[in-house]
C-alpha cells in the first residue's frame, strides 16, 4: 500500500476502507517525510545548523 495524503488517509478512515492501525501507520509515514522535507528546509535557511543532527529520542518503555 503506497502512502496516501493526509486527506487521503482520513477519507478512507472515516469510510472504513482502512483499519485504525493502517491509518496511524500511515500518517506516521506522512511525518517522517515531513520531517525530512523540513530538515532539507532549514539546512538551506540555517547553514550552520545543517551538521547538527536532531536528537534521537529514547524508546519508551511502556511501564507508565
Amino acid at each position: 500500500m503506497g502512502t496516501y495524503g493526509l486527506d487521503g488517509v482520513l477519507l478512507a478512515w472515516k469510510q472504513g476502507k482502512m483499519t485504525t492501525e493502517q491509518a496511524v501507520g500511515q500518517m506516521l509515514q506522512l511525518l517522517k517525510e515531513l520531517d525530512g522535507r523540513l530538515a532539507e528546509l532549514e539546512a538551506m535557511v540555517y547553514p550552520s545548523r545543517a551538521t547538527a543532527k536532531r536528537p534521537t529520542p529514547k524508546p519508551h518503555s511502556g511501564g507508565e
